[in-house]
């Protein structure tokens, strides 16, 4: 043991140095033997000669103590689960366009495409809108184009002008009726497949393949309004006919003509 102010040698047992006269302090050392003393409480014992330093406690993580590939079935699980609900809201979206004369409700995933597949002859519009399930179209004729005796009104004058116009008028009555006939024969004469399922009262139904080689099915209805007539359909795949038909109503069901 050494003076801390002039270095000397001196003994364990002096209170006093002799060389200096200088104090010496006396540390008391006692040591608990009966009971044992944790390291961090040995650590904390030890730090308090430095100035006292504040030990915190590490908590163990949420997996730490799990199995890395149980905790991979976990986040897969997890993402699959939010997958889920995005696409569930997202599928049940849904958004009105009011076009061409008429409004009508669709999933909101649906997009513009290029598709005249049901166009049998010129027309004024004929525009689709399809997602990876279904496609809308509709396509609009000229009255005039499809009866061409109510193409001009006669003069009173004209007895076989007259009749063949007053010919025409009894033809728009029928004319939903029967240009679904029509479009009847011509699909199954361009149509791959074509299968006729039902054809009533301007309502039109059937199935048919396409280039990809997928079934079809297609409901088609007709509407005559004013100088113009509607041709309106909803397609989605024949094996996913029961899932989808709910869809398909509620289009029809949104579907409004303006009337002049």
């Amino acid at each position: 043991m050494v003076c801390k102010t002039c270095g000397a040698v001196i003994n364990d047992s002096d209170t006093v140095c002799k060389n200096c006269g200088d104090t010496i302090r006396v540390v008391d050392k006692k040591v608990n033997l009966d009971k044992e003393v944790s390291a961090q409480d040995r650590f904390r014992q030890n730090a308090e000669q430095f100035g006292g330093i504040i030990v915190k406690e590490r908590r163990a993580k949420a997996f730490s103590g799990m199995n890395p590939k149980t905790i991979s079935y976990i986040l897969i699980a997890l993402a699959l689960l939010i997958i889920t609900l995005v696409f569930f809201v997202y599928d049940r979206k849904r958004t009105t366009i009011n076009v061409d004369g008429f409004e009508v409700t669709l999933p909101a995933s649906m997009r513009e495409v290029d598709d005249f597949s049901f166009e049998v002859m010129s027309s004024e519009k004929c525009r689709s809108f399809a997602n990876t399930e279904l496609e809308f179209t509709y396509v609009i004729y000229d009255v005039k184009n499809l009866i061409p005796e109510l193409g001009d009104s006669p003069g009173s004058n004209d007895l076989d002008g007259l009749m063949e116009y007053y010919e025409g008028k009894d033809k728009l009555v029928t004319l939903k009726k029967d240009f679904a006939g029509e479009l009847d024969e011509t699909f199954s004469e361009q149509l791959k497949d074509y299968e006729l399922i039902d054809n009533n009262n301007g309502v039109l139904k059937f199935t048919y393949s396409d280039t990809a080689m997928t079934n079809n099915y297609v409901e088609m209805r007709i509407e005559v309004v004013d100088e113009k007539l509607y041709q309106f359909s909803v397609l989605y795949s024949s094996n996913r006919r029961d899932k989808l038909q709910k869809k398909l109503d509620e289009i029809y069901k949104s579907l409004k003509i303006d009337k002049k």
